[in-house]
């Protein structure tokens, strides 16, 4: 075999794998689509339970910064990843929550970092927030829908 059809077969091969790989642009299959959900699910109750097990203020914070990034990067990619025509309206709700939820908790870590908040944890037994219950309306939705998704834990 020549190097020239050595490279050809290649390239047609590659071209082949791109092309059934969602290279085009094309919606992800539905089980596809469940498993960027419960991915993006998971790494928001993750981020979320690793708050509460902070052992000081300062680590707290910095879960909460982390947290906000972990939560708007599954979004980003939730978002990426686009959704089967019959999940579209429901993955943008999904995401812009997700988004919302991610901004709620780095604005609350802002706050409390402020001048006069510095007792605001004291004797509190949990923080809530509203764009929490949204997400999880959301994903009630998706399971009401036949999406295999759990809904986001309390922490």
């Amino acid at each position: 075999m020549t190097l020239r059809l050595v490279c050809a077969t290649i390239l047609t091969a590659v071209a082949a794998l791109s092309a059934g790989c969602g290279g085009g642009g094309g919606q992800p299959s539905v089980s596809a689509y469940e498993v960027a959900v419960v991915s993006a699910r998971d790494r928001t109750d993750y981020a979320l339970a690793r708050i509460t097990r902070a052992q000081s203020k300062d680590e707290f914070l910095n879960r909460m910064d982390e947290a906000e990034a972990l939560i708007d990067k599954a979004a980003d990619e939730l978002a990426d990843t686009g959704a089967p025509d019959a999940y579209a309206a429901d993955n943008d709700k999904l995401v812009k929550r997700l988004h919302a939820l991610a901004n709620d908790v780095g604005l609350t870590a802002d706050q409390i970092r402020l001048p006069g908040f510095g007792n605001f944890l004291a004797g509190a037994r949990g923080l809530s927030f509203e764009n929490w219950d949204k997400v999880n309306l959301v994903l009630a939705r998706l399971i009401g829908e036949g999406i295999h998704v759990q809904l986001l834990g309390r922490h």
